[in-house]
C-alpha cells in the first residue's frame, strides 16, 4: 500500500511505516498538501497498511480493502463539507458513529476532508474528541492550507507536510541557487544557510543575537527566506537518504555537516525537522510575519530530541 509512495513521498511515508512497525501510531494526524484528493487516497492506503498489521487473513483483508476503495467500509467514516463549512451536526453524527467498538480490525478510523472548513462551532464539537481520544480510534484530517486550521486542532494532531502535487518541488540544490542574483551573492546565501544549520544543530542559541542578525540580514526578503528553507529541506533530505542508504545528490561540499547531523539525529528527528522546514515555507507563502517564522524555527527546532 504505502510502498508505492516511497519515491514520491519518501519522508512522510518512511515516518508512517516506521510508526506502524514500531506500534507508535498517533491518535490524530493532519495531512497537508495542495491536492486534497491525492492525500485522501493516501489516507485510505495508510489505513489499509494499519489494518494489514492486525489482520492476517488475506481473504478478509482483500474484502476490507475493496470496501475501503468503494467507501463502503463501516469502520471508516468520512466527513466532507457541503458548502462553505463543515457543519456541527456532521461531527456530532461522526462522534456517535465511531463510539461503537471495531469488529473487523482493531481500529476505527475517520477522515475529515478540507479540515480548514471547520468553523468555530464545528471545531469545538470535535476538540474534546481529539483531546481525549480512545485507543481504538485514529483521526486523519486533510487540508491544503495549514494556516486556516484552528490552532487548538493543529496542536492536537501530528502535522505531516506532503510534497505538493500540483506544483511539485524538486529537492535539488539548483532550486536553491536558481535566482536572479550574482554567483557571489549565491555563495554568500549558501554559506549563511550553513552557518544557520551549524548554529541550530550545535545548539549555539546562546549566540541568539548573532543568529537573529544573520537571519534578518541575509534572508530579509521573501525570496531569500524561501531559498533558505529550500536549502534546508534539500540538505536534510540528503541526510535522510544517506542514513537510510539511498542514492543522494551531489553533496561533496556538505559532507561534513551531513555527517554531523546524522551522528546527532535519529531518522525520526530528521523527518521532524524536514516537516518543520516545509511548514515554515507554507507560512512564508501565506505571508506570515518573518519574526514569527524566525521564532518558530528556533523554538520548534530545539524541541526536537
Amino acid at each position: 500500500m504505502l510502498d508505492k509512495y516511497l519515491d514520491s513521498q519518501d519522508v512522510v511515508t518512511n515516518l508512517l511505516l516506521n510508526s506502524i512497525k514500531n506500534n507508535k501510531l498517533s491518535q490524530a494526524y493532519l495531512f497537508v498538501c495542495d491536492d486534497i484528493d491525492y492525500i485522501y487516497e493516501y489516507a485510505k492506503d495508510f489505513i489499509k497498511e494499519i489494518i494489514k498489521m492486525s489482520l492476517l487473513d488475506d481473504e478478509k483483508l482483500n474484502n476490507i480493502f475493496k470496501r475501503i476503495d468503494k467507501n463502503e467500509y463501516t469502520e471508516l467514516k468520512v466527513v466532507e463539507s457541503f458548502g462553505q463549512f463543515i457543519k456541527k451536526d456532521q461531527l456530532l453524527d461522526l462522534q456517535n458513529s465511531v463510539l461503537n467498538k471495531p469488529v473487523e480490525s482493531n481500529k476505527m478510523f475517520y477522515i475529515i476532508k478540507n479540515a480548514d472548513k471547520l468553523n468555530a462551532y464545528s471545531a469545538n464539537s470535535i476538540l474534546k474528541f481529539l483531546e481525549e481520544p480512545a485507543d481504538d480510534i485514529i483521526a486523519i484530517l486533510l487540508t491544503n492550507n495549514l494556516n486556516m486550521i484552528i490552532p487548538t486542532i493543529k496542536s492536537r494532531c501530528q502535522v505531516l507536510n506532503f510534497k505538493n502535487i500540483k506544483n511539485n518541488f524538486n529537492n535539488n540544490i539548483y532550486n536553491f541557487i536558481e535566482s536572479k542574483i550574482t554567483d557571489e551573492e549565491k555563495e554568500i546565501l549558501i554559506n549563511s544557510s550553513l552557518e544557520i544549520v551549524n548554529s541550530l544543530e550545535k545548539k549555539k542559541i546562546n549566540s541568539y543575537i548573532y543568529f537573529k542578525k544573520l537571519f534578518t540580514d541575509q534572508f530579509d526578503s521573501h525570496d531569500n527566506m524561501l531559498l533558505l528553507f529550500n536549502f534546508l529541506t534539500y540538505l536534510y533530505v540528503n541526510c535522510l537518504y544517506k542514513k537510510t542508504n539511498k542514492k543522494i545528490e551531489n553533496i561533496e561540499n556538505y559532507e561534513e555537516i551531513i555527517e554531523y547531523i546524522n551522528k546527532n539525529n535519529e531518522i525520526s528527528d530528521i523527518i521532524t525537522k524536514i516537516n518543520l522546514f516545509e511548514s515554515l515555507k507554507n507560512d512564508l507563502k501565506n505571508n506570515v510575519n518573518s519574526k514569527l517564522i524566525f521564532d518558530r524555527l528556533i523554538i520548534e527546532f530545539n524541541e526536537v530530541k
